[in-house]
């Protein structure tokens, strides 16, 4: 890289504090969302190795990438550092550069360091920091079309993504406060409010509820904020969002429910195993009591007296 694009990058820090790490159960976790850049980012940590055993994984992910129009690309240098608490020198850190785009929207360390070599100044009471630092290029999102290679105007607003058109002409028919909310602003203003709502229309038509995970609601969630940064009149799409996000509570109620079911199926499968065991020994003892009564009454007659030699 040139010394000018070397001064064109813009970058930032963001710390992320893990509490009670040894005890994580997940194969995978993520950091909040951050913003360097103007881009949206979040580092994810495989505690026990992702591919790779024994080793901590991680990687820095483009938060909002299901979101973005197609064709995307976004240059990024980044470095992730395991920070110890009590010497800096020690800590580990890793750097590289990627383009990041639809296909690879993740990058980062299979092999960041072995689990094993986490010592105890590195987690104090617990507790594990990473560093992410980002160095990006303003602007280097490359929208392209890979099926119409252009953008085109909508309405006379600006040049909006050609998939969204469709859906954006539907939802303005129907509610045309969206267009009026938005006479007065800039053009550019207008076309990142329309290409938000685009965006997020889009989400909506092409994802089932089945296939919501927490990455989906998350990826929801992100665009709804923007959205409603834009200032529309969102009083007829907030009701379905909002069930939507009713639903990932509902989920995971039922989730927690069921794993109550699975523990106490296992618990009665636990104790109508050691019940059949115990059948087992009684039937045992039984037979041993048998025996056993039967060789006491050949030794003698157990009704007579006990009594005493007299010579």
């Amino acid at each position: 890289m040139g010394k000018n694009e070397e001064n064109d990058l813009q970058s930032g820090t963001f710390t992320w504090k893990i509490d009670e790490f040894s005890k994580l159960n997940a194969d995978k976790c993520y950091s909040e969302v951050f913003v360097i850049g103007g881009f949206k980012w979040r580092v994810s940590l495989y505690p026990k190795g992702n591919t790779v055993e024994n080793f901590i994984s991680m990687y820095m992910e483009v938060a909002d990438s299901s979101t973005l129009p197609s064709g995307w690309t976004r240059y990024a240098k980044f470095s992730l550092t395991l920070v110890n608490q009590l010497d800096r020198i020690l800590s580990i850190t890793k750097d590289t550069e990627h383009e990041f785009n639809a296909n690879e929207n993740d990058w980062g360390f299979t092999r960041f360091t072995p689990l094993s070599e986490i010592h105890e100044r590195d987690l104090v009471n617990d507790i594990c920091i990473v560093e992410a630092n980002v160095s990006v290029r303003k602007g280097d999102i490359k929208i392209i079309d890979n099926e119409t290679g252009e953008l085109m105007d909508f309405k006379g607003l600006g040049r909006i993504e050609l998939a969204f058109h469709p859906l954006l002409e539907e939802v303005c028919l129907l509610h045309p406060s969206l267009i009026e909310c938005q006479q007065r602003r800039s053009r550019t203003f207008v076309e990142c409010a329309f290409t938000t709502l685009g965006r997020l229309l889009h989400f909506l038509k092409t994802t089932k509820v089945k296939d919501l995970n927490q990455d989906g609601y998350e990826r929801l969630q992100i665009l709804w904020d923007e959205l409603e940064s834009f200032k529309f009149d969102l009083t007829w799409l907030q009701p379905h969002v909002q069930s939507v996000f009713g639903m990932k509570n509902m989920t995971g109620r039922v989730d927690r429910m069921r794993e109550d079911v699975n523990v106490l199926e296992s618990e009665i499968r636990r104790r109508r195993a050691m019940l059949a065991a115990a059948e087992v020994d009684l039937e045992r003892a039984k037979e041993d009591l048998v025996k056993a009564e039967q060789g006491f009454k050949k030794i003698g007659d157990v009704d007579c007296v006990i009594d005493y030699p007299l010579a």
